[in-house]
């Protein structure tokens, strides 16, 4: 069983009971939809993206996200 302290970041209680790690080729938009319809208490991070993917690669691949993912965090390496 989880005890309600463990539960806290800082003075506020931590919303998310599951963190999805970000994993290239994987965490894609489709994946991050699946595990939103698991369960809304999810924190969901996109796949590891370079700067340079985002100013010479296919943008869309890496930014698009449907509206019922959110929240949802993107990660910049």
């Amino acid at each position: 069983m989880i005890s309600q302290e463990n539960q806290r970041v800082g003075a506020e209680r931590n919303p998310w009971r599951l963190s999805v790690a970000p994993m290239m080729d994987w965490t894609d938009r489709h994946c991050r939809f699946f595990h939103r319809l698991i369960t809304r208490d999810t924190l969901l991070y996109t796949e590891m993206v370079t700067t340079g993917a985002l100013l010479h690669g296919n943008q869309p691949r890496h930014l698009d996200f449907n509206g019922e993912e959110h929240p949802v965090a993107l990660q910049l390496g």
